[in-house]
């Protein structure tokens, strides 16, 4: 029986809601988890440094270190996703990150921790693209960019919400406990992810048609939006020929001029915090818990907005390149908490504004195999912006012995990123289309 495109528009909107009620949670908790096991160590690092005797400088090559496996495993990662399947992979990656996570209670040294940090990176390797991608199979046109703003939520959430949790559990498991508190926090976040692996494995269907929460209709549709975008997407073809891409390079640029700042700030804004204002506990976790709620709740509400109003250049450029003039102001706070704290909140506001338009226009470029090394290797390049994050951050600030030249050069970062995302109008001209006419592609 032929259906009306009326018809065919009301089944593809209800499994669309279905596929957001259903898989949304699970995917920002992975994300929220996942991002609470990478940044944790700011939280720990003033304890941690204190009681191992590491310097700042030693600290920050470790956390760049996380880099490193990351980096080299992303895109052969998220290939064998695409072979396997979504759920194996995924449950994968979070039971040995998890694992991975735990066992920094063991550390002892500069060594073990730098060690640590590499087996940390290692076996997270490929989440985020992965995610991202299987998204791009469920997700299309208009729905793509509520979906990922709503997604990205998990990110400034994971700070704000993750300060106040790990400093309770430092603090708890070193006058319950009796072991040090830091310790004790890594065991407790990483065995949380182990939990959530096994969750996924059970609970995270990899395609529309494993879906038994969708009629036959609702999967059909999904897999059509999906086939239509795969076929208008210009970097379609191949696996090889996204890696070999002037586009994708131009988009993994503005992205590892957008990671370098975020991981910084996620970093080491604890130590910044107390170096800055001599602030304890109590300001650690107002400075994360404020700046980051409001990076949350900006992050859902611009990405409804470009869904209405549509994803020009600009709806980039302009958050990310507010963020550099925050971060810039921080450089230049002084001894003030208050101004610290007004800088970081704006800067997370436009920084958590920004990521989801980002991913919006990439994944709006590729499809199929390309989407799956495409993305990844956008993710590969930006996360080398972590590794500077680390190991440039903490290495300046010894050098300078003030985090203002750490701030200025991640205000710098952002300001270019925002120029550079400007060069991406071909792009987000389709994906603007897509959210106007609620199809895939132009």
């Amino acid at each position: 029986m032929n259906t009306t495109p009326a018809q065919q528009n009301a089944t593809l909107e209800s499994a669309n809601r279905k596929a957001m009620r259903r898989l949304l949670p699970i995917l920002i908790a992975l994300l929220f988890v996942n991002y609470l096991d990478r940044v944790n160590v700011g939280f720990a690092a003033p304890h941690m440094n204190a009681d191992l005797g590491m310097t700042t400088a030693a600290y920050g090559l470790g956390v760049a270190l996380f880099f490193v496996g990351y980096v080299l495993l992303e895109v052969p990662s998220n290939y064998i996703l695409y072979r396997v399947g979504a759920r194996t992979w995924l449950a994968r990656i979070a039971v040995t990150w998890g694992l991975a996570a735990a066992a920094h209670a063991l550390i002892v040294g500069p060594d073990s921790f730098a060690t640590m940090r590499i087996l940390l990176g290692i076996a997270e390797a490929g989440l985020l693209p992965g995610i991202l991608f299987y998204i791009s199979r469920w997700f299309s046109g208009p729905h793509r960019i509520t979906v990922l703003g709503t997604y990205y939520v998990a990110v400034p959430l994971s700070t704000a919400l993750g300060g106040p949790v790990s400093n309770w559990l430092i603090h708890h498991g070193t006058s319950t406990f009796g072991v040090d508190g830091w310790r004790f926090m890594f065991a407790v976040e990483g065995l949380a992810a182990v939990v959530l692996g096994l969750v996924v494995l059970r609970a995270l269907p990899s395609t529309p048609n494993e879906a038994r929460w969708l009629s036959a209709d609702e999967q059909g549709a999904l897999e059509q939006a999906a086939a239509r975008e795969s076929v208008k997407a210009e970097e379609s073809r191949s696996f090889v020929a996204a890696l070999r891409s002037a586009a994708t390079m131009r988009l993994a640029v503005t992205f590892v001029l957008l990671t370098f700042p975020m991981f910084a700030i996620s970093f080491f804004l604890p130590l910044a915090t107390t170096a800055i204002a001599g602030a304890g506990t109590g300001a650690i976790n107002l400075v994360t818990f404020i700046p980051f709620s409001l990076g949350a709740i900006a992050s859902w509400t611009w990405s409804r907005r470009c869904r209405t109003r549509g994803l020009h250049p600009w709806r980039y450029s302009a958050p990310a390149m507010l963020a550099g003039a925050a971060v810039l102001l921080c450089a230049h706070a002084g001894n003030s908490f208050a101004l610290l704290m007004l800088g970081v909140s704006i800067a997370a506001i436009g920084i958590y504004s920004a990521i989801p338009v980002f991913w919006t226009i990439a994944s709006g470029s590729l499809s199929g195999p390309a989407a799956a090394a495409g993305l990844a290797l956008i993710n590969t390049i930006g996360s080398l912006g972590g590794f500077a994050a680390g190991y440039f951050t903490g290495w300046l600030r010894d050098l300078s012995g003030s985090y203002q030249q750490p701030f200025t050069a991640m205000a710098g970062c952002l300001v270019l990123s925002g120029l550079l995302a400007l060069t991406t109008r071909k792009n987000s001209q389709r994906v603007t289309k897509s959210a106007a006419t609620g199809e895939a592609g132009s």
